[in-house]
C-alpha cells in the first residue's frame, strides 16, 4: 500500500487548505481582517472615509464555505469612488466593503457571531440548527435565539468513502470498522456523527477517527481506516484527487435512515451523487443541506433587506451557481428550501416581495421584533 499512500501524500501536500480562485478582490481583502481591524458588534464603520466594514465569518481557505463568503463579501461591496452598478461597476451596499474572515469553521464562527465579533457568518445548515437549539457541541453556551438567516447560499452533501479493501456495502456495515470522521468537533465530524446516528451508529460502535482530510486519505490509501466521511461541495475538488489517485467506493446513504432524518431536520434532502462525478463512482444515494448566510436578529431590518438584495444580482447568482455545482443552478426557490433558523425580517422582506414564501414553515418566519429604521 506504500505506493497508493505516495501517491495521496503527492496530491495532498503540502496542505489542501488553500485560496481559491473565483474571488476576485475579495480573497485580499479577507486578509484585511488578520491586519489590526476592530471588532465590533456592529458594521464597522469610518465617517472620514465614509466606509462601512462588514465581516462574513468564512472557515478555512479552500473550503466551500469559505468560497461562497468570499463571494458574499464582493457582492454586497460598494466602496465610495467605485464605479456604479448602472456603469457596470459594482452593485453592492453604497459604502459598505464585505470582508470575510476566516476562521476553523461553522462552529467557530457561530460563536464568534454570537459574541459579536463578526457581523455575519456563514455555516452549514445543520450546525447552524445546533447553535440556534443550543446542542451538541453548543449545549454549554445554550440556545442561540437571535441567529436569524439571509439566504442559503451553497450545496454540500455527505460522501462515505471507502477503499477497495473494505467490505462494508452500507453505512450500517461500518460497525466495528476504522471510520474517519474528519478533523476533532469540526463541522465535518459533527455531520458525520448524526449520519451514522441515523443508522445506529455510535463513535463506541465504530473505531472513530479525527484526522483533516490529507491524513485521512493517506491513511485509506494506507489501509490504516477502512473508511472516511466527508461533507463537501456536491463535485468536491479533493474527493476528486482522491478518486484520481486511487479505487473508491462510495456507500449509499438511503431508505429508512434518510426517512427518519429528513422528518427530524426539515432542511435535510435526499440526493445523489451522479455517476462519474468522481472516477468510477456511480450513481449513489445520499443527503444534502445547504451552507447558510446567517445575521444576529438586531441587525436593522433595512440592512438585512439590501444584503439580501445584493448577494441575488445577478452576476453573483452565476458564481453562487460556480459553488454549488454539478448542474444545479441556485434560485430565490432553493435559496429557503434547506435554510435551518428563522429568516431576518429584512431578508423576509425581499422573498415576500418576489413570492417564493407561500410555502415557508411558519417556524421560519422571522419574528418583527428585528430593528426597522
Amino acid at each position: 500500500m506504500k505506493d497508493s499512500k505516495d501517491a495521496v501524500r503527492s496530491v495532498f501536500t503540502p496542505n489542501r487548505r488553500r485560496v481559491l480562485f473565483g474571488l476576485g478582490g475579495v480573497a485580499c481583502l479577507a486578509g484585511a481582517a488578520g491586519f489590526g481591524l476592530p471588532l465590533l458588534s456592529a458594521p464597522v464603520r469610518t465617517s472620514a472615509q465614509e466606509l462601512s466594514y462588514f465581516r462574513v465569518g468564512a472557515g478555512a481557505p479552500g473550503t466551500p464555505i469559505y468560497e461562497l463568503a468570499g463571494l458574499i463579501g464582493g457582492s454586497i461591496s460598494n466602496p465610495p469612488g467605485a464605479r456604479t452598478c448602472e456603469e457596470g461597476g459594482s452593485c453592492g451596499i453604497p459604502g459598505m466593503i464585505g470582508l470575510a474572515q476566516t476562521s476553523s469553521g461553522s462552529v467557530e464562527n457561530l460563536a464568534q457571531l454570537r459574541g459579536k465579533l463578526i457581523e455575519s457568518a456563514v455555516a452549514q445548515a445543520d450546525i447552524a440548527y445546533l447553535a440556534y437549539t443550543g446542542k451538541d457541541v453548543f449545549k454549554a453556551a445554550g440556545k442561540d435565539v437571535e441567529l436569524r438567516a439571509i439566504a442559503g447560499l451553497g450545496r454540500l452533501n455527505v460522501k462515505v468513502i471507502v477503499g477497495p479493501q473494505s467490505a462494508a456495502k452500507s453505512v450500517a456495515g461500518l460497525k466495528g470498522l476504522r471510520v474517519n470522521l474528519g478533523a476533532e468537533k469540526s463541522d465535518n465530524a459533527i455531520t458525520a456523527r448524526q449520519v451514522l446516528g441515523f443508522h445506529g451508529l455510535t463513535t463506541k460502535r465504530i473505531k472513530p477517527s479525527y484526522l483533516d482530510f490529507p491524513a485521512a486519505a493517506e491513511a485509506l490509501a494506507a489501509g490504516e481506516i477502512d473508511a472516511m466521511i466527508v461533507v463537501d461541495a456536491l463535485n468536491s475538488r479533493d474527493v476528486t484527487a482522491l478518486a484520481a489517485s486511487m479505487p473508491l467506493r462510495f456507500l449509499p446513504i438511503e431508505g429508512e435512515p434518510v426517512n427518519k432524518m429528513m422528518k427530524s431536520f426539515g432542511f435535510v434532502a435526499s440526493g445523489v451523487i451522479k455517476a462519474d462525478t468522481f472516477r468510477n463512482v456511480p450513481d449513489t444515494p445520499t443527503v444534502e443541506l445547504v451552507a447558510v448566510w446567517l445575521v444576529p436578529a438586531t441587525l436593522d431590518a433595512n440592512i438585512a433587506y439590501e444584503l439580501t438584495r445584493a448577494v441575488w444580482q445577478e452576476a453573483t447568482r452565476k458564481n453562487l451557481d460556480q459553488v454549488s455545482a454539478a448542474g444545479k443552478a441556485l434560485d430565490l426557490q432553493l435559496a429557503i428550501a434547506g435554510v435551518s433558523v428563522p429568516f431576518h425580517a429584512g431578508a423576509l422582506k425581499y422573498y415576500d416581495e418576489h413570492g417564493v414564501t407561500r410555502f415557508l414553515p411558519a417556524a421560519l418566519r422571522a419574528d418583527p421584533a428585528a430593528k426597522t429604521n
